[in-house]
């Protein structure tokens, strides 16, 4: 991480974040204008008002009704595909820093890009989720990336996004979660995190940015916690700016195989990312450019 960016890490771990993030609004207010405008043409159900209003009160809502039928089938399959070929695909990682991590879906970039028309990048573009985003952010989200990991038993010691956490890549970064696995139980490492108002409890500590659970349970009741076992495709929104959160404790034997979609306001307020990890297709539309930030 380079000096700017460490320094902007660490601003947006305070209310300093806010100032920066008006600013950088400020450079961008045409295309900021136009992603409002955007969101006001939406046609958005009472069932998706709800879910946004459940993001932005509680920090996380359950999707899994609102998935496209049409869509998830073809999302399961190619879920499935890659399953099969986990140590194939371990080989063709861009990063495997996470040693409990393997980026499935690395493979597949062209130049370090998906395809618009890539299963994984429709997936996050479905309207019911850009209109229960959109909703709770007053604007057409900027999709930041997705990403299949499947997360495996190593027998070391808890580290990086297995302990307690939150983002700090924006003042709000919404995630789509959607299990391709069944998570039945806590060797499956269920995907765990604490409610907005159960995060406010333990604040912002100035040493650190990972917290064992002991630190966390000192100021937090461990009963106020969300463990989300869940069957396979079971999917789930959760800002984790607001939410603590942490997953992939993994007992022996046991694997998951998660899908993340991050969805920032625009624009990005963390330096670099200049090349966007996607690119458009003649099927591509305006609007899904937009999304894509392309």
């Amino acid at each position: 991480m380079g000096l700017m960016s460490r320094a902007l890490w660490h601003v947006n771990r305070s209310p300093l974040r806010w100032a920066v993030k008006t600013g950088v609004n400020t450079w961008h207010l045409g295309e900021k204008q136009e992603r409002r405008r955007q969101a006001e043409l939406l046609t958005v159900s009472a069932l998706e008002k709800t879910k946004a209003e459940d993001l932005n009160r509680d920090g996380y809502a359950i999707v899994t009704e609102l998935m496209d039928p049409s869509i998830v089938q073809n999302f399961a399959d190619a879920g499935t595909a890659r399953l099969k070929d986990i140590e194939g695909l371990e080989t063709k990682q861009s990063s495997n820093w996470k040693k409990f991590w393997v980026r499935l879906l690395d493979a597949e970039m062209q130049n370090g890009q998906l395809s618009a028309d890539n299963i994984f990048v429709r997936y996050a573009m479905q309207s019911s989720v850009v209109n229960v985003i959109a909703t709770a952010l007053g604007e057409i989200p900027w999709l930041d990336y997705v990403l299949l990991s499947y997360s495996r038993y190593t027998g070391d010691g808890l580290a990086s996004s297995q302990l307690w956490h939150r983002d700090h890549d924006d003042v709000r970064v919404i995630k789509l979660f959607s299990y391709l696995t069944d998570v039945e139980d806590d060797a499956d490492g269920p995907f765990t995190f604490l409610p907005k108002q159960s995060t406010d409890k333990f604040g912002y500590p100035l040493l650190g940015s990972h917290f064992p659970d002991e630190q966390v349970f000192n100021k937090v009741p461990r009963g106020d916690i969300k463990v989300m076992k869940a069957p396979r495709l079971a999917s789930f929104m959760v800002d984790t700016t607001r939410c603590l959160h942490m997953g992939s404790r993994m007992g022996p034997g046991h694997g998951r195989l998660l899908y993340t979609a991050t969805f920032f306001s625009f624009p990005r307020m963390f330096p670099g990312a200049k090349n966007r990890p996607f690119f458009a297709t003649p099927n591509t539309t305006a609007f899904e450019k937009l999304l894509l930030g392309l």
